[in-house]
């Protein structure tokens, strides 16, 4: 790892494609392809290395300054060189590979479009992507040469899977986050559809798709440091793969829209109803850690580790009662109950499936009707059904991670190997106070 740019690299992203109408009328058509592709990189991640070299930004921070205070341009050598007062913080460093390339995926699908007698169509979609290059952060501020029990060591004997790494800081840094590449990761996807426009104005839509989506890090901030202490897992510097933050197995689609005939002299009324159904937001079992879990130097980014029936009451708890009450917590999430004797995955837990409908409504004045031109005006219900009932519509957002434990104490042994002390403490998924609620837009369209 160096703070150097890396050596300029040709990406190729050779594509092939196909369509195949089956019968001579058209009706049946096979399409695909497959290719490499490389989207628009976010330059943020590279020029990360350049802002945080760990020498040329420097920062002296007085909260209470005295009356003989030096007022300087050169608060380094006259206050801190000086010995009028110290410098407080570390640096906080990014590196990046030399063998860095921007991240590329090979994808391929396939699919099948099939008009049907009575003007239905159908449409069946499969695709695979494959990740190639994807970003990935590391911590070289610390090294791990001990382990933390999920338990304890009595039980680390008999379950090797209850053992995680335990690490220790160079406290001489914040932090040096290096920047790689993992071509670990992939999604796949199957959809269908079917759909059919009436000559009366109604058109009709219905579709579902069920897919996965697995990844090491999804990237999801523009600083370095942020991506690598927010990427729960069992191992800070050698995250598993595991389930996307935005893999979603379940989306339901349908829609029904009816356009009047022209009425009036001028007026045309259209009215669309879109229902989306899909599965909840993906979220990490993670745990609050009052004391660092993993010795890493950040505190809640650790997954939970799942344990038996039998070794629930071998964990040291700070209230003994907390042993049965997170005992009835597993046993009633199907998946911490499935996965007993080991640590959770990354986004493993899913939130409850959510309905949501909205109402479309435009109403057109043709002033001109033979060129098309007219004032549109437009009414939208978002999330309507919850105008109706306050149950109904429900949005949970932004859930990242579930704690359900609170890491109290670490407690070290002779040989720097770590057993923690816990409380339940639960926390439950948040509804969105906005995306819940019913919700009207009003606008105009003018064509000319």
């Amino acid at each position: 790892y160096v703070g150097v740019t890396p050596k300029a690299t040709v990406l190729f992203s050779p594509r092939v494609g196909f369509r195949w109408y089956m019968n001579e009328d058209h009706k049946t058509l096979l399409r695909g392809g497959a290719g490499l592709f490389t989207g628009r990189v976010p330059f943020v991640w590279l020029s990360n290395a350049y802002n945080n070299t760990g020498m040329e930004a420097k920062s002296v921070t007085i909260n209470t300054p005295g009356g003989t205070f030096p007022m300087t341009s050169d608060p380094y050598n006259a206050i801190i060189a000086s010995g009028v007062a110290s410098a407080g913080g570390k640096a906080t460093i990014n590196t990046l590979s030399k063998k860095f390339k921007y991240p590329q995926v090979f994808r391929a699908n396939i699919g099948f479009d099939q008009l049907i007698d009575g003007g239905w169509k159908f449409t069946f979609d499969a695709l695979y992507s494959k990740t190639l290059n994807n970003v990935f952060f590391k911590n070289l501020a610390i090294t791990s040469n001990n382990v933390v029990y999920g338990v304890n060591a009595a039980v680390a004997e008999k379950n090797p899977n209850s053992v995680a790494p335990y690490y220790n800081v160079d406290n001489s840094y914040s932090a040096i986050v290096a920047l790689d590449n993992t071509n670990k990761g992939y999604t796949y996807s199957l959809s269908g559809k079917i759909e059919k426009n009436f000559s009366c104005g109604l058109s009709l839509m219905a579709s579902y798709t069920f897919g996965h989506s697995y990844s090491v890090n999804d990237g999801t901030s523009s600083v370095a440091y942020s991506n690598w202490k927010y990427n729960y897992s069992i191992d800070t510097n050698s995250p598993e793969m595991s389930f996307s933050l935005f893999d979603q197995p379940h989306k339901v689609m349908a829609m029904a829209s009816y356009t009047t005939p022209v009425y009036a002299k001028g007026l045309q009324t259209n009215i669309t109803l879109t229902y989306t159904g899909a599965s909840g937001q993906r979220y990490s079992y993670t745990m609050n850690e009052s004391a660092d879990f993993n010795g890493d130097g950040y505190t809640g980014n650790s997954v939970m580790y799942i344990p038996t029936e039998e070794e629930i009451g071998m964990m040291n708890w700070a209230t003994p009662s907390h042993a049965a009450q997170f005992e009835g917590f597993i046993r009633n999430d199907k998946y911490l109950r499935d996965n007993r004797g080991q640590w959770a995955e990354r986004y493993a837990g899913i939130g409850d499936f959510e309905n949501h409908f909205d109402l479309h409504i435009a109403q057109d004045f043709f002033y001109d009707k033979t060129n098309g031109r007219k004032l549109q005006f437009i009414v939208d219900l978002l999330n309507i059904s919850n105008l109706f009932n306050r149950e109904w519509g429900l949005y949970y957002s932004g859930a990242y991670n579930l704690q359900i434990l609170n890491v109290t104490a670490v407690a070290n042994d002779s040989k720097g190997n770590a057993t923690p002390t816990y409380k339940f403490a639960p926390k439950s998924l948040n509804l969105s106070d906005f995306y819940s609620r019913w919700r009207c837009q009003l606008g105009f369209r003018l064509t000319f």
